[in-house]
């Protein structure tokens, strides 16, 4: 009997010390984890071509390299644009039930910011691939643009309504958005694999 419960403990300290290896559940998932990608330019939303290395919301840090920047005035719009490299180093973008989202890897990052009157938008394009690790055991491979309102950028646990356009890929598939999409900044839906 105390071999058996010594076998309990042993199996249980194992677990909890793989972590959890949360999957990004669904599309919906999908478009939380590339909106929290979004989070470390929060930072750099002047549309400066300086590189930097920002903090990220959970710890480690986003480099912003290889920037450039392009000014524009339209009917009744002024906009700034910028094109640079995000590298994710153990970048802490998202705070769960569940731990920690760390990303791990690089996004080709371009940004356009639209004042209008009385409105700011932010559109940003992403492309590359990025490890989801820390409190899941995933990936984001993304070919997407989002458009948000300035403010709702730097949001956290609030919800934040964005347009999604392009393709996001995790461990579950392959997803098209062409749609507005409801998000809670700092959250993604995750699923434990419960064979593990």
């Amino acid at each position: 009997m105390v071999k058996r419960i010594s076998m309990l403990v042993v199996s249980s300290l194992v677990m909890v010390a793989c972590g959890p290896g949360a999957k990004i559940d669904g599309k919906q998932g999908a478009a939380e984890a590339m909106f929290a990608a979004s989070q470390p330019s929060k930072n750099n939303t002047s549309a400066s071509p300086v590189d930097v290395s920002a903090n990220c919301p959970h710890g480690g840090t986003a480099e912003i390299n290889g920037a450039g920047i392009s000014i524009g005035i339209g009917s009744g719009t002024a906009g700034v644009g910028t094109n640079f490299n995000m590298k994710y180093n153990g970048c802490g973008v998202a705070k769960g039930d569940l731990g920690i989202a760390i990303y791990n890897g690089e996004l080709k990052f371009s940004q356009n910011i639209m004042a209008g009157s009385g409105s700011a938008l932010v559109e940003q394009g992403f492309k590359g691939k990025v490890l989801v690790q820390g409190a899941y055991d995933d990936f984001l491979d993304v070919d997407v643009t989002q458009r948000v309102a300035v403010g709702d950028l730097g949001a956290n646990g609030t919800g934040v309504s964005v347009v999604l356009k392009g393709t996001i890929s995790t461990s579950e598939g392959t997803f098209t958005f062409d749609e507005s999409v409801d998000v809670v900044a700092g959250q993604i839906s995750a699923k434990i694999n419960a064979s593990r």
